[in-house]
């Protein structure tokens, strides 16, 4: 912003300095001042004190004369003298106003000229006339032609520095209204070419971040629907089956598998639209982040209370380094939320064993949940934290979930400013592990960077 109010400043006082520097060059160009008179050199100024003195002799002389023959005796008298000689009226609009004032007083009037010249006015009494010795001044005359040239060279200084200015911008506004007008249109994929550095190419960046998530957002919710139509499709199917076997079925028994199976699949319908929920709300960008003071320990101990029964027969240890309670910097809900996914995790692949391991660092907190399962692979580790991905291959009813747990725990994570990685465990699994902060400053969103 400041380098347009830059360009706008710089342009506003190059149009001022060539409108008032560029009409009155052209006019001293095309008018040079030269000889006035004939094509010889300049003449000569008249000395002061000649003219002086030859004001009283003509003062003298021509009060003598009458009225009517003025004139016809100034004309003979002009060749005796080497200054110019002119009779006028008091009235005369040329002449001074004091002198006008003044009238026939008598008294001789003498005043500097241009170029080192004197003239000398002389009030001749009872004539009403005055005599000016020396170059008589030259009536103001309104020039309408140099008025409209001048106008017109100003008019022109100020169109073209404005176009010179304001093109550039112009052009940039019109790219990124041609750019914003095809995204409008369901081109997602439109972008500003704006390279400029001023205000407008700042705005045309933001536009193109701005396109570019919202393109990343939509991307990422068709692709969350066709997986979500893909996970409801299986269990419908399955649904559609048990009821068609129902009808069939001949025993009591028979019926009442086949009712355990649909509740089964209904049950897993009702799991995918909690996960379903609890993503989109971990992901909206107005959740609230409340983050206080929690004991590691204690949710560890309310979420193990209730999850052991999962898989009673898998040993869950613990192994705080420093206090045993471990206080953490975090939304209490959030937060336990991303440990019970975790715990989930582990438990639906671990063999024998899951252990976690969490411990203080200097400016963070740092939880290790650990299982001897098969483990994950290097390059699908990344993988694994988006919505819908699991670990294998196999059918995800033999280890439960519909693969959104592992993304919500990373978007947990993120909006508390932390971090989340997957290595290999001591005990021959995976190892998730993750960062939490204690910055206690309101959280911002980190983005949705692959987060799905």
């Amino acid at each position: 912003m400041r380098r347009l109010y830059f360009r706008f400043i710089l342009g506003l006082l190059v149009i001022l300095v060539l409108s008032f520097s560029v009409p009155p060059m052209l006019f001293r160009l095309g008018n040079p001042r030269g000889p006035r008179q004939g094509q010889g050199s300049r003449p000569q100024p008249e000395p002061p004190v000649m003219m002086s003195g030859s004001a009283e002799l003509l003062k003298t002389r021509l009060e003598n004369v009458p009225p009517a023959q003025l004139n016809r005796e100034l004309d003979s008298l002009k060749m005796f003298f080497r200054f110019p000689m002119v009779l006028v009226d008091v009235s005369d609009p040329t002449l001074p106003s004091d002198i006008r004032l003044r009238g026939d007083t008598g008294n001789l009037v003498s005043e500097e000229i241009a170029d080192g010249h004197e003239r000398v006015y002389v009030p001749l009494k009872g004539t009403g006339k005055i005599l000016i010795l020396g170059r008589m001044a030259e009536p103001r005359r309104s020039d309408t032609k140099s008025i409209i040239l001048v106008v017109a060279l100003v008019l022109g200084i100020v169109g073209v520095s404005g176009f010179w200015i304001m093109a550039p911008v112009v052009r940039d506004l019109r790219l990124l209204e041609n750019a914003a007008s095809r995204f409008g249109e369901g081109d997602l994929t439109s972008r500003a070419e704006v390279k400029s550095h001023d205000a407008v190419g700042s705005v045309a960046k933001r536009f193109n971040i701005m396109a570019g998530s919202i393109e990343g957002l939509i991307q990422r919710e068709r692709q969350l629907l066709q997986s979500v139509s893909h996970e409801l499709r299986t269990p419908i199917a399955r649904i559609r089956f048990n009821l068609d076997m129902l009808q069939d079925a001949e025993t009591p028994e028979e019926q009442r598998r086949r009712i355990g199976e649909i509740d089964g699949e209904v049950s897993e319908i009702d799991q995918l639209v909690g996960e379903l929920l609890d993503y989109n709300r971990v992901h909206s960008e107005s959740l609230p982040v409340d983050r206080k003071t929690v004991s590691v320990k204690q949710i560890l101990d309310e979420i193990t209370t209730r999850l052991h029964d999962f898989r009673p027969e898998i040993d869950i240890e613990f192994y705080p380094e420093t206090d045993s309670e471990c206080p953490v910097t975090a939304d209490r809900l959030l937060f336990r939320r991303a440990l019970q996914n975790l715990l989930s995790n582990a438990l639906r692949f671990a063999r024998k064993r899951v252990f976690v391991r969490y411990t203080r660092g200097e400016a963070e907190t740092i939880i290790d949940v650990c299982d001897d399962g098969p483990g994950v692979p290097p390059e699908r580790r990344e993988q694994i934290l988006m919505p819908f991905n699991r670990t294998d291959d196999s059918d995800h009813r033999l280890s439960g979930g519909v693969g959104l747990g592992l993304s919500i725990v990373r978007r947990i994570v993120e909006l508390h400013n932390g971090s989340m990685t997957i290595g290999d465990s001591d005990i021959g699994g995976a190892c998730f592990t993750t960062h939490w902060p204690d910055s206690k400053l309101p959280s911002q969103g980190k983005g949705e960077k692959n987060t799905g």
